[in-house]
């Protein structure tokens, strides 16, 4: 047994060499023959004839060559990989290119004194003391701003159950109409009638007013034919009603180009507000974004005025970076998520904030502007709503939302100064106490803006000439080098025959030796001689053939060949 395993290891082994053997006869075969002919440089010494010295000196050139280039080629992709964008700064960019961003205007009482009056006389008809409606009244502010509230969950629940009205109703009773808040308007100087170009929504404050907002056209979906349901041609205007069916692009830069405001804040029906000072809040946001996340805010008071200078920045991505993936590029472009149109990534953080506050408490705040039949949080789920906002851990699952590719960005200049009567006049203050009204000024305040063009660094074509050109600085290849290589490899590989088999077939496809071959002795002295010197050989005795085929033949000729005798 011992015997046989024995043989068997040596059999083994012999094949193992035998195979070695071959396949290194079989690569010395095709590599010298491929330094013979290839063009690349450096190549053709290897299987010079210099010594061996040499030999190896070109084999350790080539190597080492090979390894530049390949070092050189990983950090070319590498770069590419890291780095695919290149982002090149325009200036020179006219303004009324930009879409003007949107104002929300927000009063921060948000229990008006005129409307919850009404409500407190019917609650003490039905039993609730006036210190509860109180208390109940100034507790609504916590879900704007979760924090302990001054009421018991209780009797909270059983005041909504009294009035039975949703929390969203209820709010929106108790804020200041838009038509109480905003005195006078004017757009590019002229005036319109507030309650038609301004518009009650939601926002982060609560209920506020809003000029140019088309949140909207964010949560739009592609109908049949893949247009919006309700398309807007931005490139239309309609002065009757600026901001309502169109978003709004102002015509040059400077505070008379723009939006004015007259407000009346009204601080004798302040109730329960949700800032300890008397004014509004003026928020500038993108007019497709919800007025969130990224929208900025300034306060105007009473008897003040606020111009807010707005300054645009444009990020423009170009169609080429749709060709390199998102993990790359990390930022969507519009229609690239399923079911929106004009995507936006301020909206998409609120979403997602809102998505895990109802997972956490099982609610929604009542301003977040779409609930689809979710349960509106209320006074008894405060508690969760501060805990959600303490703790920062669980915005991580936001990451699925990254920016826009190609994005508006505004940023402000706020200005607050005190008005004095010294008997300015104009279309807007004319008749109005300046000392109780407040005016807000949105406008550009440059006659440009600045672009960001966000482009591949590289594209296809690009970078296969990269490759090429490190290619050829480091071993002087071309396509055509590796279309060669591949070719021998191929033909090798696939053509290649027994050497036996050729021998076999050399052999069998020789004529015969008399059809072929003519040898004649020389004896003669002088013609040994003259071969001698031609062919410096000692030899005494040369056979000397000469062979002629025959190139036609006729019938009467066939096995016969022309043979010619050569004397000396």
């Amino acid at each position: 047994m011992m015997n046989k395993r024995v043989n068997v290891l040596h059999v083994a082994i012999g094949y193992r060499k035998c195979i070695a053997h071959g396949v290194k006869k079989y690569l010395n075969g095709w590599f010298y023959v491929y330094c013979e002919n290839t063009n690349l440089h450096g190549f053709r010494y290897i299987n010079s004839n210099g010594s061996l010295i040499e030999n190896i000196f070109w084999f350790l050139v080539c190597i080492s060559s090979i390894v530049f280039c390949v070092i050189l080629m990983m950090r070319l992709w590498a770069n590419y990989s890291n780095n695919p964008i290149v982002t090149t700064i325009y200036t020179s960019n006219p303004i009324w290119d930009v879409s003007f961003p949107g104002v929300t205007i927000c009063n921060n009482n948000k229990v008006y004194r005129a409307h919850a009056d009404p409500i407190a006389k019917y609650l003490y008809k039905n039993g609730f003391t006036a210190s509860e409606s109180d208390k109940f009244f100034s507790s609504l502010m916590k879900l704007i701003r979760p924090d302990k509230i001054s009421i018991d969950n209780v009797t909270a629940m059983d005041v909504l159950d009294y009035l039975d009205v949703t929390v969203e109703t209820l709010m929106e009773q108790l804020m200041q109409p838009c038509s109480a808040l905003l005195l006078r308007c004017a757009w590019i100087g002229k005036i319109h009638d507030c309650g038609k170009i301004f518009k009650t929504v939601k926002s982060r404050e609560g209920f506020c007013c809003a000029f140019n907002s088309h949140y909207d056209l964010n949560i739009e979906h592609l109908s049949s034919n893949n247009t919006p349901s309700n398309f807007t041609n931005f490139n239309e205007t309609f002065d009757d009603l600026p901001g309502v069916d169109e978003i709004l692009k102002a015509p040059g830069s400077g505070r008379d180009v723009g939006l004015a405001v007259a407000l009346n804040i009204e601080p004798d029906m302040y109730k329960a507000t949700s800032r300890p000072y008397v004014g509004a809040s003026v928020m500038i946001h993108d007019p497709i974004d919800f007025p969130d996340i990224g929208a900025h805010l300034a306060s105007v008071p009473p008897g003040h005025v606020l111009a807010i200078s707005v300054t645009g920045t444009s990020i423009r991505a170009m169609e080429s970076l749709r060709n390199i993936p998102l993990q790359q590029r990390l930022c969507f472009f519009d229609n690239e998520i399923p079911g929106e149109v004009h995507y936006s990534y301020q909206s998409c953080i609120s979403d997602c904030i809102a998505k895990l506050t109802y997972r956490l408490c099982g609610c929604l705040p009542f301003y977040h502007p779409e609930t689809h039949g979710m349960r509106t949080c209320f006074l008894p789920d405060i508690n969760c709503l501060l805990n959600f906002r303490e703790s920062s851990s669980d915005f991580g699952n936001c990451r699925k939302c990254l920016p826009q590719c190609t994005d508006m960005l505004y940023n402000i200049s706020p200005e607050d100064i005190k008005m004095n009567d010294i008997g300015f006049d104009s279309d807007l203050t004319h008749g109005l106490d300046v000392n109780n009204v407040s005016f807000v000024y949105v406008f550009f305040g440059d006659i440009s803006y600045v672009e960001y063009r966000k482009d591949s660094i590289l594209s296809w074509d690009s970078l296969l000439a990269s490759f090429g050109g490190i290619f050829g600085l480091c071993l002087g290849g071309s396509v055509m080098s590796v279309i060669e290589l591949a070719y021998l490899l191929t033909r090798h590989l696939f053509r290649r025959q027994p050497r036996k088999k050729q021998e076999q077939v050399s052999r069998t496809s020789l004529p015969p030796a008399s059809e072929v071959f003519l040898s004649i002795p020389i004896k003669e002295k002088s013609q040994l001689q003259e071969l001698r010197e031609h062919q410096g050989s000692d030899n005494k005795r040369i056979l000397l053939t000469w062979y002629q085929p025959a190139l036609h033949y006729r019938k009467a000729d066939l096995g016969n060949v022309h043979r010619k005798n050569v004397k000396f």
